[in-house]
């Protein structure tokens, strides 16, 4: 079975992960779930970058189940049309979707158990949307973990600057890549195998060779580059005692700017620099490390 122009086959555990929302759309998710699901009242989100698929996240995911013991769950939300993009109809989505449909899902959880206690992290655009969930949420988030924060003025970043031009021109570029969604699965997963030589990822970056993903990638990228403006001040600084913020040397969708600006203003809050890209995922060892550092940040401790 394939859907949207031949992307791949479908495979029913990937369907059994779809989440329905009171939005009347549908999510999907990579679940991790505890040892003993009513021992632990904690649930912890991943909020996923730009591309919004769980699956380059697993690995993270697991190395921070494995060190908690798997005591907690863990789940990693996809964004919307970004993963199985045809079970939202192939329609394209803004960052405002986005937002609305991961406070769909807290909230669908917080009315299964109003006892749960979020740990929120988010890598990227991730952490815009973290904090989303933390106004929505402040009595029910214990801790976030903001991963590579692109917050604020992320037009005026390097990489947003870089990157405008795709991101204006976005249905077109979209339409590009509608031949390689076409193309037979075995070339694509040979094309996948080259641009992305990590065999763990190969499934998630398989499923980004579809033009609505791409559509949906770079649409709600020229959202973000549109609405993010300052950051919630009030927000962050009333809850920075419950923040890790987790910076790279270097990275151009949060300068060294950006990150002067964050420590400066909530010295309450926990910093760490990492000599990870903003891909941290794709480094050798960066999902350990930045798993590493959440789960000393989330048990009371300090790498």
């Amino acid at each position: 079975m394939s859907k949207s122009g031949g992307v791949g086959r479908v495979f029913l555990s990937d369907l059994a992960r779809v989440e329905c929302l009171s939005t009347d759309r549908l999510m999907h998710k990579v679940v991790l779930p505890a040892r003993q699901p009513n021992a632990s009242k904690r649930l912890v989100l991943l909020v996923p970058g730009n591309p919004g698929v769980p699956g380059f996240y697993e690995p993270f995911m697991q190395r921070l189940h494995a060190l908690g013991g798997r005591d907690c769950e863990i789940v990693g939300l996809s964004h919307t049309g970004h993963s199985l993009p045809w079970i939202n109809d192939n329609a394209a989505f803004d960052l405002e979707t986005q937002v609305v449909d991961k406070v769909a899902y807290v909230h669908k959880r917080i009315e299964k158990d109003p006892t749960v206690s979020l740990v929120l992290i988010g890598h990227s655009i991730g952490c815009h949307i973290a904090l989303r969930l933390l106004d929505q949420f402040p009595t029910h988030v214990e801790k976030l973990v903001l991963i590579q924060p692109a917050v604020m003025h992320i037009r005026d970043t390097p990489r947003g600057q870089q990157m405008m031009p795709l991101f204006v021109h976005h249905q077109w570029v979209a339409y590009l890549a509608w031949p390689i969604a076409q193309l037979p699965t075995l070339v694509k997963k040979v094309l996948v195998a080259l641009a992305v030589p990590p065999p763990e990822f190969h499934k998630a970056a398989l499923g980004m060779c579809d033009h609505v993903v791409v559509l949906n990638c770079l649409k709600m990228a020229w959202h973000e580059m549109h609405e993010l403006k300052d950051i919630n001040h009030a927000l962050v600084a009333d809850h920075q005692h419950k923040i890790q913020f987790v910076f790279s040397q270097h990275d151009g969708w949060c300068p060294p700017a950006h990150v002067e600006l964050l420590r400066r203003r909530y010295v309450h809050a926990n910093h760490v620099v990492v000599s990870l890209p903003h891909a941290f995922m794709m480094a050798a060892n960066g999902s350990d490390v930045m798993a590493d550092l959440a789960h000393a940040w989330l048990n009371g401790t300090q790498l």
